[in-house]
């Protein structure tokens, strides 16, 4: 919605008598509003979804379609919800008066009326939507405006936080399949899980955002990040399955043609979570942290399954021009053997050379450490130790009761069964961003 302290607002008035629709456009052009007018509901709800109105001036006695319908209509959808409506109507009666509030009416006006009255109630109504909170239509949880604010206000008052970057994989074929009202019901199901941990963790320094779409925004404390991701992810795989038919949960995907009409077999959803803190890093502005946050978005996206990672890297670290120079640096750490050759192989094909982990005989910190097996925390606690700037990558087996060395670095859950392609991928990125 735009805001009338800063731009013109936009009127759309609905009302199939041409001569009251003309004198209303004339009236409110010369005190400054932009105007769009429909003869009748039905172009009244095609016009409010193409030019997106800040108000709505709705006649309820309409041909095609009557007012309260569609008032109703727009209540429906989403994307317009949020519009303040001032119905206009010669019915005088309680009853029409009751039932246009019900119907979804914000103001109402009985002809003939006072143009200053008219204008006084747009006024108003307009300033109440710019005071009104910003929230979401579809989830009611606060909007960009809102998550732009509290980000702001975290950075200014130096609090320390973590931004959580939440996004659904695989929920355009989700929503492509099954339809857009099952595709909300995806949404819903999400926010509703934001929703239920922050009251579990009754902490009010957490902070639901709806950024739009699928992707959602989280502010919470540092100490809270690593549960709020565990318990995220496990409760959205536990749940998301039953949104879907039960044949393609059988399957085990949902089965699409793309355009070059090849059946692809697309997973179920999940979810992934990019992480910045406030930890490591100086950031100064909602810019830079939503910046960084995505980074770690796209890396979670490039795994499969419900994942979540979490930037560690130190802006105040700057790379050597002799250190840019050469071949990166790998570290790999372990005793799952076959995997581990796996891996090495793998970075000696891309001409990355393998270091060791030696301070005192190699005090030169690598590009990136790969750490593999079931009980990995203190190995990852030394080299946080001895590398605090290095990214580190942990790969656990599935059944691995290991949570702690979710507290360190780069850390996702990544299965052995990844393949090495895949992993490979993934580490090639993080060093792209720690060359930066």
């Amino acid at each position: 919605m735009t805001s009338s302290t800063d731009m013109t607002a936009r009127i759309l008035v609905a009302d199939d008598n041409e001569a009251l629709s003309e004198l209303l456009e004339i009236i409110l052009l010369e005190n400054g509003y932009e105007v769009v007018l429909a003869a009748n509901g039905d172009e009244l709800l095609r016009k409010a979804q193409t030019t997106s109105p800040d108000l709505m001036l709705v006649d309820i006695i309409m041909p095609y379609m009557d007012g309260y319908e569609a008032i109703r209509q727009l209540r429906n959808d989403t994307r317009l919800a949020h519009i303040p409506i001032i119905v206009l109507t010669a019915c005088t009666s309680l009853q029409d008066v009751v039932t246009g509030f019900e119907t979804g009416a914000d103001d109402y006006i009985t002809k003939p009326f006072q143009m200053p009255e008219l204008l006084a109630r747009v006024k108003a109504q307009l300033l109440r939507a710019n005071r009104r909170p910003v929230q979401n239509p579809l989830t009611g949880l606060p909007g960009n405006t809102l998550i732009e604010e509290e980000i702001s206000h975290r950075l200014r008052i130096g609090e320390p936080f973590a931004l959580l970057y939440i996004d659904l994989d695989n929920f355009k074929a989700f929503n492509d399949t099954y339809g857009f009202a099952r595709g909300d019901q995806v949404i819903k199901l999400l926010a509703g899980l934001l929703t239920d941990l922050k009251q579990q963790e009754a902490n009010e320094r957490i902070f639901i955002g709806h950024i739009g779409g699928d992707d959602f925004a989280v502010l919470l404390p540092l100490n809270s990040v690593v549960p709020f991701c565990e318990q995220l992810t496990a409760q959205f795989d536990v749940q998301v399955p039953a949104l879907y038919d039960p044949e393609d949960i059988q399957r085990g995907y949902l089965a699409r043609e793309d355009r070059y009409h090849i059946v692809r077999q697309v997973p179920i959803q999940s979810v992934s979570i990019g992480v910045v803190t406030t930890k490591n890093r100086s950031l100064t502005s909602y810019h830079d942290i939503s910046r960084v946050a995505a980074e770690m978005k796209h890396l979670a996206k490039k795994q499969p399954g419900s994942v979540y990672i979490i930037d560690r890297r130190s802006q105040q670290v700057l790379v050597p021009q002799e250190r840019r120079k050469r071949r990166p640096t790998v570290y790999v750490a372990g005793s799952e053997g076959l995997i581990k050759q796996q891996i090495v192989a793998a970075f000696e094909q891309q001409m990355l050379v393998i270091t060791s982990y030696d301070p005192a005989t190699n005090p030169e910190q690598p590009d990136l450490v790969t750490v593999i097996g079931a009980s990995i925390s203190t190995a990852i606690s030394e080299m946080e130790r001895d590398w605090p700037d290095v990214p580190i990558i942990a790969i656990v087996p599935g059944d691995a009761d290991d949570p702690s060395t979710t507290e360190f670095g780069m850390k996702t859950s990544i299965k052995p069964t990844v393949p090495v392609g895949d992993y490979l991928s993934l580490a090639l990125h993080l060093l792209r961003l720690e060359a930066r």
